[in-house]
């Protein structure tokens, strides 16, 4: 691994290597990516989810699913708490994306963003509106600015 410093590098084609694991791109600022297949462009740092959960009632549910998770709480029927490692910038500088991975399609949830690093989740039956617990694991991804 090289490191260039105080030197400007263009760099029309940059493709991962296969013999790595991973490829780290490093800026202070928004890096700036051409979208697969279109001549559209994308501030990266913006357009990545910064949170990711796959839970069940009160619990982390698949540790390769999560994201920036700390710990997931019961609140109780139906509510799960989402602690995030590391905060976003402002409670509302965050969006919330979810589902209920349910075959019944009876059901609905919600995320609300109480802080900075924690979310409440509300599972609800569809029919009636009332919050509940459910065997169906629940998918969270929130982008947003990280503190």
């Amino acid at each position: 691994m090289s490191t260039i410093v105080g030197t400007n590098i263009e760099v029309t084609n940059l493709k991962y290597d296969s013999d790595t694991t991973s490829m780290i791109i490093s800026n202070a600022g928004a890096v700036t990516v051409t979208l697969e297949g279109s001549s559209n462009t994308a501030i990266l740092h913006k357009s990545l989810a910064k949170l990711t959960a796959n839970a069940r009632q009160g619990s982390a549910n698949e540790a390769n699913s999560n994201l920036n998770i700390s710990s997931v709480a019961d609140g109780g029927t139906g509510l799960n708490t989402i602690n995030a490692t590391n905060g976003f910038s402002a409670a509302l500088a965050a969006v919330a994306l979810a589902t209920i991975h349910d075959g019944s399609y009876n059901r609905g949830i919600n995320v609300d963003n109480t802080s900075t690093s924690a979310f409440v989740t509300r599972a609800f039956q569809s029919s009636s509106g009332a919050l509940t617990d459910t065997d169906a694991d629940t998918a969270v991804a929130i982008f947003g600015d990280l503190a």
